[in-house]
């Protein structure tokens, strides 16, 4: 297996997109247009793009000790459902924020962690690896009214990115953006400690990564579907 099809395979089983009736979401994937990644196709996650650089398949089958950077939320849209206004209650606070961000280290340390296959550090400097990751929007699928009409959780999706990089050079080895859908998606509008929806959609997401990592790693047995890569046009050319 070459090793951009080899990449693509771990954010292939890492990033499971949602199927959902709700109408494309706008955005700029990572990396998009650069020619120097490849973009995969026919493949479960929205978008997936994997860096064209041999030199990394020593550095990748050795990583054990990963670094979590904190989740960044700085950019999360809020998309609502076609007609209906902006709601000022999806706003994340600092305190809610604090909240968030402890959750998805805590999910995805106990994922990585998981009949040690990996060590989460807490220190960068002490990583093989780095994991960053960024909430790009929540996608509610009614309104808040009709949320709590039906028993005020409400069904709805969070659209996530991930890069994987390697932290002696800074370099970004693959970028994923995927979507994943809660049947409790007020979870990210009334934020607190409890164990809830927000919780189960990150334990998901280190799962199926710390799945990947070692089906990569050839430490665990498991054929992810086949997935195909092009290289992606330089700006301007079809």
């Amino acid at each position: 297996m070459t090793q951009p099809r080899l990449f693509a395979a771990l954010f292939l089983a890492a990033t499971v997109a949602a199927c959902s009736t709700q109408d494309t979401v706008s955005y700029t994937a990572p990396e998009q247009g650069d020619p120097e990644f490849f973009k995969a196709r026919d493949s479960m996650a929205d978008e997936v793009y994997v860096a064209d650089d041999m030199s990394k398949r020593e550095w990748f089958d050795g990583i054990r000790r990963v670094y979590i950077a904190p989740l960044n939320l700085s950019r999360m849209q809020i998309i609502q459902p076609h007609g209906v206004e902006d709601d000022e209650e999806w706003e994340i606070d600092d305190i809610e924020q604090t909240v968030v961000v402890k959750t998805f280290l805590n999910e995805m340390t106990v994922a990585l962690e998981a009949d040690q296959a990996f060590h989460v550090v807490t220190n960068r400097e002490h990583a093989q690896a780095v994991l960053a990751a960024r909430v790009i929007a929540v996608h509610p699928y009614r309104s808040r009214t009709q949320a709590q009409a039906e028993g005020g959780r409400g069904k709805g999706a969070v659209t996530m990115s991930f890069a994987l990089v390697d932290p002696s050079d800074s370099t970004v080895v693959i970028r994923a953006i995927d979507t994943k859908s809660t049947d409790d998606i007020s979870a990210l509008e009334f934020i607190r400690e409890d164990r809830d929806a927000i919780d189960v959609l990150f334990e998901s997401w280190g799962h199926q990564l710390r799945r990947s990592l070692l089906f990569v790693q050839g430490r665990l047995d498991a054929v992810p579907t086949p997935i195909l890569l092009k290289r992606q046009p330089q700006e301007g050319v079809l």
